[in-house]
């Protein structure tokens, strides 16, 4: 037994270099980089592009561009970014983190606002200079991301719910009174070669057609609310849609104003006032076409109405022949 101690140093110096070749081998292994070549940890394909086709694409993309704003045009997007300063880019910060709900997008009624975890993404990536790679599209490629677990929102109220509801029947109900009170003004101009149409049916008009003015107005409101266009307090003198909902807004207000002067007019038969209700049905009837003009090119774009002018004039260059696109050479 007392050589046993002598044995010990030789032992522990063959597993010494038994072992030491392992530890080098380990020490010296290459860790896989998450960096691209230029340095950055976000990728725009992996790991931006996939937030929005998910959440903006639906509304902000080539079927449904609202307020003119695209998700998958590059440079369209930039102009709201300051590369490499995420608190100084409109996107990031006026919106994306917005606290008010009229502004925030993507709004509360489509799932907003984003997670941490997209908002971390998102704001590393501007950071990192808002890198959008040449040939890069929003939605040719799905990632799945794990959504974090958010509270779900609070339910609606019934009266909240049927608010909510009525607003989808506005598209439908905005015919009336633009029907209505072209057909008014019309009448009203005829009334002055054929005085017998001109105050009973332009009346009946005036009251139907104001009537339905008003009650779409309030859809048009409610509708937009839950397309995430916002609420009241969404001001921008610069969106379409911000003088399409207020033009609508006057027209119903004249509307209003309008009954009141006619329903005064045939209670005191008062010439003046009789004119004067027929004149501004006229001028609200103009009104409402140009109201009318702006909702259609919010749904079909701008160039809807220039575009039917266009083929009515024979000026469609749009239009390719068949044959013309049979016959062009290809180049390999």
């Amino acid at each position: 037994m007392h050589h046993l101690p002598k044995l010990v140093l030789p032992l522990f110096v063959v597993l010494f270099f038994l072992v030491s070749p392992s530890l080098v081998a380990a020490d010296t292994v290459e860790s896989p980089t998450i960096l691209d070549e230029s340095g950055r940890l976000i990728d725009f394909e992996r790991d931006i592009a996939p937030i929005f086709a998910g959440h903006c694409l639906e509304c902000h993309g080539p079927d449904d561009a609202k307020n003119d704003f695209r998700v998958d045009e590059a440079d369209i997007l930039l102009d709201y970014l300051e590369p490499e300063d995420a608190l100084g880019s409109s996107l990031f910060v006026d919106y994306m983190t917005s606290d008010d709900e009229d502004m925030m997008m993507p709004p509360p009624s489509h799932g907003g606002p984003l997670s941490t975890s997209e908002l971390s993404l998102i704001r590393t990536w501007i950071d990192e200079g808002a890198n959008w790679p040449s040939g890069a599209v929003v939605g040719a490629t799905e990632v799945a991301i794990v959504p974090e677990v958010v509270a779900a929102a609070a339910p609606k109220s019934f009266l909240g719910r049927v608010w909510s509801f009525q607003g989808y029947l506005h598209p439908a109900t905005v015919h009336f009174p633009i029907a209505l009170l072209l057909v008014g003004a019309l009448f009203v101009v005829l009334g002055i070669k054929w005085p017998a149409v001109g105050t009973q049916i332009p009346t009946m008009c005036l009251i139907l057609g104001g009537a339905s003015a008003i009650v779409a107005t309030l859809m048009g409101w409610s509708f937009a609310s839950e397309q995430g266009y916002g609420g009241w307090s969404k001001i921008d003198f610069d969106s379409e849609l911000f003088w399409h909902r207020w033009s609508g807004v006057a027209v119903a207000s004249g509307s209003a104003i309008l009954m009141i002067v006619a329903a005064i007019g045939f209670w005191k038969d008062s010439g003046k006032l009789m004119g004067a209700w027929k004149l501004g049905l006229v001028v609200l009837a103009a009104m409402v076409g140009f109201v009318g003009h702006q909702g259609g090119e919010l749904n079909y774009g701008k160039d809807f109405y220039p575009k039917a002018i266009g083929i009515l004039l024979g000026q469609d260059s749009e239009a390719v022949s068949p044959v013309a696109v049979i016959e062009e050479p290809i180049d390999n």
